[in-house]
């Protein structure tokens, strides 16, 4: 099963997902993939769900010899680091991929990771994909997946919701 959680910037996808993330945990479901935060200053963070290690994922300042989208110079190490945390977490019960963006629209970034969720090489996966881009990579997942959106008046629910709607017993019991 294909989840997407879509919403626009600051609207609590990440935080979503760390939710799902806590009650699939306490249900004794693995978690690998990755999340992606904002880093204190102005930069962003990459967090290997399994490990619970983090790279520096892109910065403002051009101080990285990786993809620049934006105002973003991405840390070409740490998506390395972010693609070796997708394929672990191939294995897990849900795999996490935050955030899919500009960079994995022209194939850069963690774009392996759309190829490994076609190719149906996870259980469960949910993609955290910007609202302004969800059209552009609906086409490229095939069958459809459901689709939760993030606002800042629907982010407390949503959790429970789609951890409902994930094919993996014993949902109702938190």
């Amino acid at each position: 099963m294909v989840i997407i959680v879509t919403g626009a910037i600051g609207s609590g996808k990440t935080t979503v997902c760390q939710k799902v993330i806590n009650i699939a945990q306490s249900l004794g479901y693995t978690c690998g993939g990755i999340l992606t935060y904002k880093a204190r200053g102005k930069g962003l963070v990459v967090l290997d769900i399994q490990t619970g290690k983090r790279k520096t994922l892109a910065g403002t300042d051009n101080i990285y010899h990786g993809p620049h989208t934006g105002k973003y110079f991405f840390n070409a190490e740490a998506i390395d680091f972010g693609i070796r945390a997708i394929d672990r977490g191939i294995s897990s019960d849900i795999l996490f991929v935050d955030e899919i963006g500009y960079l994995e629209l022209g194939g850069g970034g963690f774009a392996k990771s759309l190829e490994l969720v076609k190719a149906d090489k996870a259980k469960n996966s949910i993609l955290v994909i910007r609202k302004q881009l969800l059209s552009a990579f609906l086409a490229q997942l095939g069958d459809k997946p459901s689709i939760f959106e993030t606002t800042i008046s629907t982010r407390n629910q949503l959790p429970q919701k789609i951890c409902e709607t994930l094919p993996v017993k014993c949902w109702k019991q938190y």
